[in-house]
């Protein structure tokens, strides 16, 4: 939710896009002009081509680099929404079926088993196991979007939107760059990831060296779980921004709507009507207090996560797939 709504401050857009997008596409280009030259022989090689080539062949590779580098940061730039949403779980009916199902059960477990000053900040509370979801990251940001609702009453979704305006600038410098750090680790993570399978796959075909190919593989997967691990860290600190958001702030937003700040179960109660015109267009005072539903029962855990037993992470599967690639690439197309 809030990674679709939170919006960036022009004075340091450049920099957050040289952080977020460049850098990180400039390092997937370098590393994959040295994949490509190492499967058609060897660096020294192209180095060597490169030195006795014409200008005119020389100016193609520069221009070819540096359009290829536009297209990625491009891409990456564009996507930074999108894959803040696939690395929080946000999946479609199949893989809230399969996959996540799977990284649900696994947390659910981790939730149970853990303190609540540990899960706290990374997780969903365990009264409410319906809100896990299949993945760390997505968990860190749940639990900073569950917050002002179980403090206040707030529907983040309807009043984030308007809260955001009302921010300082200083604030609003100090989130988005907590955030610009959650989306250019995933970045990086994702680049990896494609380095790691496409540049591997791409020796593999070529029949080069198996080290070769392992390093490219497994050290793609693990700079790209490095990444991931990295994002997840600067996750929970931007959900801890967002939560300091409607502590300080949300009185005004009520001030600024001309409502005066309530306290306890009066504040609850008007920010529960105003969420209600919000989203069903129900006029506050056509609300009653006395006539508020009662809140639902806290879910029941899933029978089907209870069990006490092995439950593998998506991590866990991802290191198993990189690794039996590996291993059977190594055995089918080493050179």
């Amino acid at each position: 939710m809030f990674s679709a709504t939170l919006g960036e401050i022009a004075a340091v857009a450049g920099r957050r896009s040289v952080r977020g997008a460049l850098l990180p596409s400039l390092v997937f280009c370098c590393l994959a002009a040295l994949v490509l030259a190492s499967g058609r022989g060897s660096a020294h090689g192209a180095l060597q081509a490169w030195r006795h080539g014409s200008w005119e062949s020389k100016v193609l590779v520069v221009a070819g680099f540096v359009l290829a580098l536009v297209c990625v940061a491009t891409a990456l730039g564009s996507a930074q929404t999108s894959l803040l949403r696939l690395a929080a779980g946000q999946w479609g009916p199949l893989g809230k079926r399969t996959l996540g199902r799977l990284g649900r059960g696994h947390h659910r477990r981790l939730v149970r088993r853990s303190d609540d000053a540990g899960a706290h900040d990374r997780y969903p509370p365990r009264t409410r196991p319906d809100d896990i979801m299949p993945t760390r990251l997505g968990n860190a940001l749940k639990a900073a979007e569950l917050y002002p609702r179980l403090r206040y009453g707030i529907d983040a979704a309807l009043v984030w939107p308007r809260l955001h305006p009302l921010l300082p600038d200083t604030f609003l410098i100090m989130l988005g760059a907590a955030r610009t750090g959650v989306t250019a680790l995933l970045g990086s993570a994702f680049l990896s990831g494609v380095l790691a399978v496409g540049g591997g796959g791409y020796l593999w075909a070529v029949h080069a060296s198996t080290p070769l190919f392992l390093l490219c593989l497994w050290g793609g997967g693990l700079v790209a779980w490095i990444c991931y691990r990295g994002a997840l860290l600067r996750a929970v600190t931007y959900g801890q921004h967002l939560r300091v958001a409607f502590d300080l702030y949300q009185g005004h937003l009520l001030e600024a709507l001309g409502r005066p700040v309530g306290d306890g179960d009066d504040e609850r109660a008007q920010w529960e009507r105003l969420c209600l015109f919000w989203h069903r267009g129900v006029l506050p005072h056509h609300v009653a207090t006395a006539d508020r539903p009662a809140p639902a029962p806290a879910p029941a855990p899933d029978p089907g996560g209870a069990g006490p037993g092995f439950s593998p992470s998506l991590s866990h599967l991802a290191a198993a797939l990189l690794g039996a690639a590996g291993i059977v690439g190594a055995l089918t197309g080493g050179g």
